[in-house]
């Protein structure tokens, strides 16, 4: 017994605040719940598990059935329950004072529904940096797992990997386990005797303890899983074998802690799991990286150097936007509560932190910044807590580099709501609806990703797999290129820029359209009463194709951020008349492309938010938005002819590649001529209403259960008992 091989089992359940509900109750019927009763038929089986705030809560009011079982897996000691951040945010990119709360909740949750207060922490998408050990310390925990690909990227070999290790930031230690992605390849993809073999192998090269950490998504949720895992018996199979094995025992993460020393001290460089490295750089560098690592074998790959986590901040502007938009609510939260800790200020605080959670900020097969619904949960959450602060605010306009690019953008913040105006095509990029809590332009602008490569090589090849995986295919996800319908290769249509407000372009005949979008604009703000003028000159070489051609907007802000509206003047500095086709398209975050909740009216002619539609001398364009509860108004003049397009984008999910609904697209065009020395004035103004969106009720505290006592049965649960 004593040199038996130890093996910690780690199983991470998460969902998004903002997740479907149908997607709660399905996974947790085909995955979650599964898997706890396969521990709770196995006492034999130790393992750690960890669930994050908003899935915990769901399943308190919805699977009182799962959290009872948890509860009496407490009492046997065999499971620990581990903490992390509330709504999973990645900790590295929140401020510290919010990381260390959120793990802080959950830690008060956990025991206040189980009666145990965690000693680990998972660690969100394994996002690691050195200076985490000192976040950790701060918020009570004592151990976390991560990869192995960090610890190799720091030099050790793989030999090595069999034991715990300790590092620190500013003398605050942290012991740090290895998860092995060997097994995370394995599991649940290969017959259990892989995964024996692997074991067999370790404990052969003197490993001491092995740990196996993953997604609990995976037993049942992932596409094939759930007929391989639970109706075939993997997953039986595989507690049967490791219980019955005579070189294995099982352990928990807080027993490994307690009953094992760190081999050492260590010094870990910042990083994340191989895939998600890839996915944090753009299409190009992807493929190099990539390239890079599949060059060295072994654990030379290892040593490539991943960007960090925060390069999500710039290959996707909209999550960076998001990002700094929250760092602006938290500080300005952070020194509401120095002086008031009343109910309104605590809710806020949740409000902050639910948009704080990871997977709206970055995008892979598992990332959400392309799903409209997180995207807006976001916002909502950041807007609810914005609108607390906004009471006692004097609207007020600022220029400032929000959003860390270089350039000063222009923030008016009211008491109704906010835009922002950046230089970038002289557009806005935010307009903030208070009382709805919604962002009008949640918007995500059509990129290119590096595995949209793949989907061109598999359809080109007749190797791609179209419709949604069946229960037989047993497949990981990483190792198959599915779509969901035919044909996605022709929506891989890319923009210059992002989707905003007042997006500027024009065209000569029949020549191609000049689009101005990425082009970087002069900004002015001028003040005129609570109207808010911005003056925006784009440089003339830009405008070199037509020449003597000037354009200067003025976007115009009023009714305390329910109103805005731009006026161009196009100009005409040369000696000959000037004739061509000017556009003015503005993108509008909307839920649903199809049924009658959301709706957009060209005069008497109304049609769904997916639905093309086109209008010649149109004066007035209404929106109303059930979904997103607003409703705006497009003033045109003179009329314009107005064409309406949903926006797709071109992901890649669990299921595979499929199409996502992001915006509508609203554009207006004129056909003007200038004469020499003369102007033509065009004008689009945008007057927004918002339904009143109350804040979800903030959860009361469980009742405190009675502490669990641990069996007394064995030496380990005594001596944690000791400790």
């Amino acid at each position: 017994m004593a040199d038996r091989l130890r093996l910690a089992l780690v199983f991470h359940q998460h969902q998004p605040a903002g997740n479907l509900p149908n997607v709660y109750s399905e996974v947790a019927e085909r995955a979650y719940a599964p898997l706890v009763a396969a521990l709770y038929k196995h006492p034999e089986v130790k393992a750690s598990l960890h669930f994050s705030g908003p899935l915990l809560d769901w399943l308190e009011d919805h699977r009182p059935d799962v959290v009872g079982d948890l509860s009496d897996l407490l009492r046997r000691g065999q499971i620990e329950l581990l903490t992390g951040g509330y709504y999973e945010p990645i900790l590295v990119g929140v401020p510290r004072r919010d990381a260390v709360g959120q793990i802080r909740a959950l830690t008060d949750r956990v025991a206040s529904v189980f009666g145990r207060r965690p000693l680990g922490a998972w660690l969100a998408e394994r996002v690691w940096e050195p200076h985490v050990p000192a976040i950790m310390a701060e918020a009570g925990v004592a151990y976390t797992v991560l990869d192995d690909e960090h610890f190799l990227a720091a030099g050790l070999k793989r030999s090595e990997l069999g034991e715990s290790y300790i590092t620190e930031d500013n003398g605050f230690p942290l012991v740090v386990f290895p998860g092995s992605m060997r097994l995370r390849s394995l599991i649940p993809f290969r017959d259990v005797s892989a995964t024996m073999k692997e074991l067999r192998e370790r404990h052969a090269e003197g490993a001491k303890l092995v740990v196996y950490a993953d997604d609990g998504e995976k037993f049942g949720a992932w596409p094939g899983t759930f007929q391989r895992v639970h109706t075939e018996g993997w997953l039986e199979q595989f507690f049967t074998q490791i219980a019955q094995s005579d070189f294995i025992k099982t352990t928990t993460l807080e027993d490994a802690w307690v009953f094992q020393k760190p081999a050492r001290r260590i010094y870990l460089p910042g990083g994340s799991y191989p895939e998600m490295s890839e996915w944090a750089l753009e299409s190009g560098a992807a493929r190099r990286f990539a390239q890079a690592r599949n060059a060295l074998k072994d654990d030379l790959a290892s040593l490539v150097a991943p960007p960090p986590w925060r390069n999500f901040f710039t290959k996707y502007p909209e999550s960076n936007a998001l990002h700094k938009r929250m760092l602006i609510v938290s500080e300005e939260l952070a020194r509401r509560s120095i002086l008031d800790s009343s109910p309104e200020v605590r809710q806020a605080q949740q409000a902050l932190w639910r948009a704080q959670g990871n997977d709206v900020y970055w995008h892979g097969v598992f990332g959400g910044i392309y799903l409209p619904h997180l995207r807006a949960d976001a916002y909502s959450s950041l807007l609810k807590a914005e609108r607390m602060l906004a009471e006692r605010r004097v609207a007020f306009g600022e220029q400032r580099d929000y959003d860390v690019d270089g350039y000063d953008e222009y923030l008016f913040r009211g008491n109704a709501g906010a835009l922002f105006v950046h230089v970038q095509g002289g557009a806005i990029i935010e307009w903030d609806i208070y009382a709805s809590a919604t962002n009008l332009i949640d918007t995500l602008a059509r990129r290119p990703e590096a595995d949209h490569e793949a989907l061109r090589r598999a359809e080109k090849a007749g190797k791609l797999k179209v419709a949604k995986a069946g229960e037989k295919d047993a497949k990981s996800i990483h190792e198959s290129v599915r779509a969901k319908e035919k044909g996605l290769v022709k929506l891989l249509d890319y923009d210059v820029g992002r989707r905003a407000f007042f997006m500027d372009s024009f065209r000569v005949g029949r020549e191609e359209p000049v689009v101005l979008h990425g082009l970087t604009y002069q900004l002015t703000p001028q003040r005129e009463a609570r109207t808010v003028s911005l003056t925006l000159e784009p440089p003339t070489r830009a405008l070199a194709t037509v020449e003597g051609l000037g354009i200067r907007k003025d976007v115009r802000i009023a009714d305390e951020g329910l109103a805005a509206g731009v006026r161009y003047r196009l100009r005409n500095d040369g000696d000959e008349a000037i004739a061509l086709t000017f556009t003015s398209a503005s993108n509008l975050a909307l839920l649903t492309e199809g049924g009658a909740l959301d709706t957009i009216a060209l005069g008497t002619r109304k049609a769904q938010a997916g639905k093309p539609v086109d209008g010649k001398a149109v004066s007035e364009v209404a929106v109303h938005s059930e979904t997103r509860h607003f409703d705006i108004t497009f003033a045109i003049d003179p009329p314009a002819q107005v064409s309406v397009r949903p926006i797709y984008a071109v992901a890649n999910s669990e299921d595979g590649f499929e199409r996502v609904y992001q915006q509508t697209e609203i554009s207006c065009s004129w056909d003007v001529s200038i004469e020499p020395d003369a102007h033509v004035d065009v004008e689009v103004r945008c007057t927004a209403l918002g339904q009143m969106v109350e804040p979800e009720a903030q959860r009361q505290p469980a009742r405190r259960r009675k502490a669990t006592a641990s069996p007394a049965g064995t030496a380990e649960t005594q001596g944690r008992q000791k400790r």
